[in-house]
């Protein structure tokens, strides 16, 4: 069951990469204006795929730590069986190599946990910045967000604010 949870984070991540490369095109002939930037486009339909790649790194490397401490479960239940098994040999690794194997493992599933969280950190820190791109220089901002009666103004030679009933 690790193996397919591997499989499908992995294809997970692929496919919302893919989708973003691909569709990238089409969204950017669609939402063009001159005056903006194309990352003011894409970050309009980006920001849902790269949400989607975060929570999915992040759900398998949850399952992948579960799946690690269940295995370090394991070690424990053999060292209290045997204390025996889990001595340390000359070189620091278990004499037992039913234990040695079982520590080996939880090493292995620790840091493919690591690595998927750190994936999905960045997936998560991608789309913040998406988000956040598309509230402050997309075409359609909410009418309804607190204070914004303020508005900002900028002219040459002026600056202004004004308070909008």
């Amino acid at each position: 069951m690790a193996l397919s949870v591997s499989r499908a984070a992995r294809a997970g991540a692929l496919l919302a990469l893919a989708a973003t490369a691909l569709a990238r095109p089409v969204r950017a002939q669609t939402d063009a204006d001159p005056g903006r930037p194309w990352y003011v486009g894409v970050s309009k339909w980006a920001k849902w795929p790269t949400l989607a790649a975060a929570i999915g790194l992040t759900a398998a490397a949850i399952m992948r730590k579960d799946d690690a401490d269940q295995v370090y479960g394991q070690l424990q239940s053999l060292c209290r069986e045997d204390s025996d098994a889990c001595r340390p040999g000359s070189n620091g690794a278990y004499t037992n190599a039913d234990a040695e194997a079982l520590y080996q493992e939880t090493l292995r599933l620790d840091a493919q946990a690591r690595r998927w969280m750190i994936g999905g950190q960045g997936f998560l820190f991608v789309s913040g910045g998406l988000f956040l791109i598309d509230l402050v220089a997309g075409k359609s901002k909410p009418k309804d967000i607190p204070f914004t009666p303020f508005k900002a103004w900028a002219a040459p030679g002026a600056l202004g604010l004004r308070w909008e009933f």
